[in-house]
């Protein structure tokens, strides 16, 4: 049974109630019951009896989940289909390992930040040049890959090390992450400004490496590992109050799953813990010192809504901070969208092998976006950024996508 036989009391939880019917994303757009966390569970139970092997079918079932967590909150019974389908993909990975290869191959290329360079500086490059030519290229999966940004000079080799103020309050270290890096600098330097406009000394490790959640999401622990590993010797080795982050998924990573990953590792787990609790999400650490609106300059205003990123509604449970931030910009009229908290449909490489399903589901949040008559849709996601603005576009609409901390950084403007 192996690792299943981890999590095989947990299985037995599941009294198959079908409460995860109404909140599961793959289930609505599907129908099948192998794509609800239900079908998901006795599926995963059934390979853990040898009821059943774990071929092809029920690959893509195990594959194709979102991870967002939604069906935990329905379930009266409190099973996390999240942890259950997570175990099972460990499962796969020690079988056989990633399938198919290239998945395994882009997820090896996002593990080493030279390969992922080379990759954004192709796709930059020779990739956008012959996407241009051809009609119809718009959008590759649903994601709209001609407007993709992809930075000329990654965003760690635009800064120095260390960014110092007049008179610093705080100090404060910065994970950038691999998106904020190669592809949306223009926020990491929002990141900075703003942390910077409130008295923040920021300190840029240059040695920084990919938070290791593409790879543990598909059961690659030893990878994962190592860049954990790499990430926390390489910031505890500053003098920092605080780790701020401004990817929601790297958040949950850092700040949560780390502890999971080394929790049998009795030597190493107390520098993670001493690790984790200094990690933030960039709108939590702003509402926690408390932002200097006097040097706010917004002019024009905007009717501004939010998406709440999986990772942070339901992992690391952020989500009144970034609103918080948005109120407080001047000229600025926040509306809630209807279902906010719901799933945009990226999941990192579902979006990518799984592109049907996750249209449909980004498909439903456009349409709440749209009748939510905002202008512009913040969050706290890189990944989110690129499949809302996928979204909207592909569905004709206006709404620009923009994090958080781009809206702060504009209203400093002088």
């Amino acid at each position: 049974m192996g690792v299943l036989a981890e999590v095989y009391e947990m299985l037995n939880t599941c009294n198959r109630c079908g409460f995860c019917h109404t909140a599961c994303k793959t289930y609505k757009v599907d129908g099948a019951e192998t794509m609800v966390s239900r079908g998901r569970v006795q599926l995963i139970k059934a390979v853990a009896d040898g009821v059943i092997e774990a071929d092809a079918d029920y690959e893509d079932s195990i594959n194709s989940c979102l991870l967002c967590g939604e069906c935990a909150v329905a379930c009266p019974s409190g099973v996390s289909a999240k942890e259950l389908v997570m175990a099972a993909r460990r499962d796969l990975k020690l079988r056989h390992g990633v399938k198919p290869f290239v998945k395994s191959y882009a997820l090896k290329t996002l593990a080493n930040p030279n390969k992922l360079e080379r990759a954004f500086k192709l796709f930059g490059g020779l990739g956008k040049n012959v996407l241009n030519k051809v009609d119809g290229m718009d959008y590759f999966r649903g994601v709209d890959i001609k407007g993709m940004n992809v930075a000329k000079v990654p965003f760690l080799n635009q800064v120095p090390e260390r960014i110092l103020v007049a008179q610093p309050k705080h100090k404060v270290a910065f994970y950038v992450g691999c998106f904020l890096n190669f592809s949306l600098d223009d926020t990491a330097h929002s990141v900075v400004k703003v942390l910077t406009k409130n008295d923040c000394e920021v300190i840029i490790p240059k040695e920084q490496v990919c938070c290791g959640l593409p790879q543990y999401a598909y059961g690659d622990f030893e990878t994962a590992k190592v860049n954990a590993r790499k990430t926390i010797d390489t910031f505890m080795a500053k003098d920092v109050e605080a780790i701020i982050t401004a990817c929601g998924s790297c958040a949950a990573m850092l700040k949560e799953d780390y502890l999971k990953l080394f929790a049998d590792d009795a030597a190493y787990l107390p520098r993670v813990k001493s690790f984790c609790a200094k990690v933030k999400e960039f709108s939590e650490y702003m509402a926690e010192i408390g932002v200097d609106e006097s040097k706010f300059h917004n002019s024009t205003p905007v009717k501004v809504t939010y998406h709440d990123p999986c990772h942070m509604v339901r992992g690391i449970k952020v989500t009144a901070q970034p609103r918080q931030m948005l109120k407080s910009l001047p000229r600025v009229e926040y509306i809630e969208m209807f279902e906010a908290n719901r799933c945009c449909g990226a999941s990192g490489l579902v979006q990518a092998f799984y592109h049907e399903m996750s249209t449909k589901v980004t498909r439903e949040k456009a349409k709440n976006i749209q009748d939510s008559g905002a202008e512009v849709v913040a969050t706290s996601c890189p990944a989110c950024i690129m499949r809302l603005q996928g979204g909207v576009s592909m569905a004709g609409q206006k709404q620009k996508v923009m994090h958080v901390a781009d809206l702060m950084a504009k209203a400093y403007e002088d």
